[in-house]
């Protein structure tokens, strides 16, 4: 019996770990009337200085935009809203650990290994503003886990998935 108590906790405990290396939120102005926008531009937010990603970042929201029936433009003053985003990584270190055995440390009836890696966590934020006002009327938010040495299909693949996710709420179903 103890032993199923034991496995429950562990699952638990990974199933949190686990939710917890994605997450995507959303908000926006509920006054803002969405439908009226048909056209945007890029601004420049704090954007990837890998070239390659940051052409993937692009591409993955101009592909979202449009599947929303928003259509790019060059120039700011044609554009209804403006559109920007920001990239950030942080890296962390995760230990985990294993015991075996039953009791306390100190009598000895417990022993154990820990090892410690890093971790590196992306955000991917997209931020549209009303072109004429500047002001943010819809924002969407994507944190992962990241694989430093992933291959390029597989960056893209998960830039895309980001992107798709972060504008699956795009235009708000409570806009006028």
């Amino acid at each position: 019996m103890r032993i199923r108590a034991y496995l429950t906790v562990i699952g638990v405990a990974l199933l949190g770990t686990i939710a917890a290396a994605q997450s995507v939120t959303y908000d926006y102005d509920r006054a803002v009337n969405f439908s009226k926008f048909r056209t945007y531009a890029w601004v420049r937010g704090a954007v990837l200085q890998d070239e390659l990603n940051h052409a993937r970042v692009v591409r993955a929201i101009d592909t979202q935009l449009e599947s929303k029936g928003l259509f790019r433009v060059d120039g700011e003053r044609e554009a209804d809203v403006l559109v920007a985003y920001h990239a950030n990584f942080d890296e962390n270190v995760q230990i985990t650990g294993f015991s075996s055995g039953y009791g306390l440390p100190r009598f000895g009836s417990v022993s154990g290994t820990a090892t410690a890696h890093k971790v590196v966590s992306g955000t991917l934020i997209v931020e549209v503003m009303d072109a004429r006002t500047r002001s943010i009327v819809w924002r969407g938010l994507a944190e992962r886990d990241l694989d430093p040495s992933a291959k390029p299909e597989k960056r893209e693949k998960n830039i895309n998935k980001a992107a798709e996710k972060i504008f699956k709420h795009y235009p708000p179903t409570t806009s006028h």
